[in-house]
């Protein structure tokens, strides 16, 4: 009757765990981890099962299909790993494991030799995760191997007072079922443990099994028992535990070898490593589905969801020009058609905001809305600005827009530019000073031929000839006619010596503006020199070598762009007041300032190396001396 009730009870062990059966029989793909940090490279870690259980091997980046919210990609490599693996060891501990044998160690001992020997063989480098439980709850957890072989070592437990049953199985599960130190790592459980006196052990670990084979669990069972109890329910019930689980059933009473722990550990230390590119451009949460070919089956993975944060770049600009000063080159100041500089160097960098740098595929600077300057190629962090375009003065706004390789765009905030454009002054005057050098040639040139041409013709006419005309024009030379004396009466002596003081004014007087005062331009020895006086003839008046700020360019080094001002004084009186120019404005050999130093008739000035005096039109009476005869 007994044999009848657990043959029937067999019967619906094995018609209650049909689906782990069906579950075992289909081949399976799962996604251990999905790592997006290194976004728009995506890689993630997949386990791939056959039918058997067993890990399938030998797939490449061909045999792997990749969808991203439902759209395929490719991917870009397909390679195993290797990864450690985390094993709970658990000890069921009960009367049968203490029996010794004729030299008198026991079966747990025979046990714990063999552990000790697979674990003494391990490489010191190893990352396994260990932890030992048992009826008592968990001895030590997550360790290295050679602590937890410490651990086992210490472990003496009082096998005749000790009733093994589930509850150490049913420990090593939740403790394997923490979260791996490492992502991608398989899990295991090897039970240690005798045969249960529990006659409804079918049903008790049918949700052990369940369990196990939902969290793709493991479990290798050593049954340490009398050969008697190799056919019990409970071998039986251990044997489909190990094989729904995908794990191995081993008994030992006493001189059976025991299995390596490598050959059920190294199915376990495989997987997958994919990499693809993403094409994603907004950020959130995202499904990733794998589909693999193995010969002719297809294995599925589950979709997964993975979270990207997905910004477009972020364009600055790095020490924008904020104005632009175009004019003449130095070396030809008065050319009107050459404004310097002809082009302007911007330099930007690209951030990217969500912490996924990835490639550009373009720059663009924008001037006033227009494209002004773009890169489609390295580098991207650099613009040539044309300016020939700018020949007026004014504001101008600049833009820069960066597009990576998803597509996706951003503008930086507009800076103004303020351009200001100095044109060289125009006239018969700029004319000649910028070509004078052509003129002087050209003057020279003519004179030349002309001499030649008179040379030649003197020679080329008698001698008689050349005698009557050389007469007749000495009789018509204005040099040798007698003058006719004058009859009107000689100027005052006072009007004679300003007439002879102000002689350059009668000489010059069609050429030259009257003007309250002058400036007389002077040799190094004092005496005028032959260029015109300047006229005094505006409230201020200002000097310097640059044309748009000062009014009479003076030519020389020593003079800067806007030297020094003249101003006329509501009283008549002028002031001399320097612009802080680098040669210095100098009054009777004494050095002026900014605030200035009124002038008076006959003042020697310097601006820089030019030496001017100055003149009043109507200078003050000068007192004539008076003798007193002394008394």
């Amino acid at each position: 009757m007994r044999k009848l009730i657990r043959f029937l009870l067999t019967l619906s062990l094995l018609a209650g765990t049909r689906t782990f059966v069906h579950a075992q029989s289909a081949a399976s793909a799962e996604t251990a981890r999905i790592d997006a940090s290194n976004f728009p490279q995506i890689s993630a870690l997949v386990d791939v099962y056959g039918a058997d259980g067993s890990f399938v091997s030998g797939l490449k980046a061909a045999d792997v299909i990749i969808y991203e919210d439902g759209q395929e990609r490719p991917a870009v490599s397909l390679r195993e790993v290797d990864v450690p693996v985390q094993v709970v060891t658990a000890v069921n501990p009960g009367p049968p494991l203490g029996i010794r044998d004729g030299t008198g160690i026991s079966r747990f001992e025979r046990v714990v030799e063999a552990l000790r020997r697979w674990a003494e063989a391990q490489p010191q480098d190893s990352r396994d995760d260990f932890s030992l439980v048992s009826l008592s709850g968990s001895l030590i957890n997550h360790a290295g191997v050679n602590d937890w072989l410490v651990s086992l070592n210490a472990f003496k437990p009082d096998f005749r007072n000790s009733t093994p049953n589930l509850q150490t199985l049913a420990i090593a599960l939740d403790t394997v079922s923490a979260p791996t130190p490492e992502p991608g790592m398989k899990r295991a459980v090897l039970f240690i443990t005798p045969a249960l006196n529990d006659p409804n052990i079918d049903n008790s670990i049918a949700p052990l099994i369940q369990r196990a084979v939902e969290s793709k669990i493991r479990v290798f069972v050593w049954f340490v028992e009398a050969e008697t109890q190799f056919l019990s329910p409970s071998a039986n019930a251990f044997k489909l535990l190990a094989q729904q689980s995908g794990g191995q059933f081993f008994a030992f009473s006493r001189n059976e070898p025991f299995p390596s722990l490598d050959e059920y550990f190294a199915p376990l230390r495989s997987i997958y490593e994919i990499k693809y590119t993403s094409a994603l451009n907004t950020p959130g949460e995202h499904t990733l589905r794998f589909d693999f070919k193995a010969g002719e089956t297809v294995i599925s993975a589950a979709d997964s969801t993975f979270s990207v944060d997905v910004q477009p770049p972020n364009p600055i600009f790095v020490t924008p020009p904020l104005q632009i000063t175009r004019q003449p080159p130095a070396d030809d100041p008065y050319n009107p058609d050459i404004l310097e500089p002809s082009q302007e160097v911007i330099e930007i960098i690209v951030e990217f905001p969500d912490g996924h740098p990835r490639d550009l595929v373009r720059t663009t600077l924008y001037v006033d809305g227009q494209v002004a300057a773009e890169n489609t190629k390295e580098p991207f962090d650099q613009f040539v600005w044309d300016l020939s375009a700018f020949t007026e003065s004014g504001q101008h706004q600049i833009v820069v827009e960066a597009e990576d390789a998803l597509g996706l765009t951003k503008s930086s905030i507009a800076i103004p530019v303020t351009f200001t454009v100095i044109h060289p002054p125009g006239g018969l005057e700029v004319f000649l000073i910028r070509y004078r050098s052509h003129l002087i040639f050209g003057a020279t040139l003519l004179a030349g031929f002309a001499l030649l041409a008179v040379l030649i013709r003197s020679r080329a006419k008698n001698l008689p000839e050349s005698r009557r005309k050389k007469a007749r024009r000495a009789k018509e030379d204005p040099l040798t006619q007698p003058v006719p004396a004058l009859t009107e009466s000689p100027l005052p002596p006072k009007k004679a010596k300003a007439s002879s003081r102000f002689g350059w004014m009668n000489l010059r007087q069609t050429r030259v503006p009257a003007a309250p005062a002058y400036l007389v331009r002077l040799k190094d020895g004092g005496e005028p020199a032959s260029a015109s006086p300047i006229p005094l003839l505006e409230k201020e008046t200002t000097f310097g070598a640059d044309p748009v700020q000062s009014m009479h360019v003076l030519d020389d080094p020593s003079i800067s762009p806007l030297h020094a001002r003249i101003r006329r004084m509501g009283d008549g009186n002028f002031l001399l007041m320097d612009h802080g120019s680098v040669a210095g404005t100098w009054l009777n050999y004494e050095p002026v300032t900014r605030e200035g130093v009124r002038l008076k008739h006959g003042d020697r000035i310097h601006f820089g190396m030019m030496y001017y005096r100055f003149d009043l039109s109507q200078p003050a009476a000068e007192s004539e001396p008076r003798v007193v005869p002394h008394k």
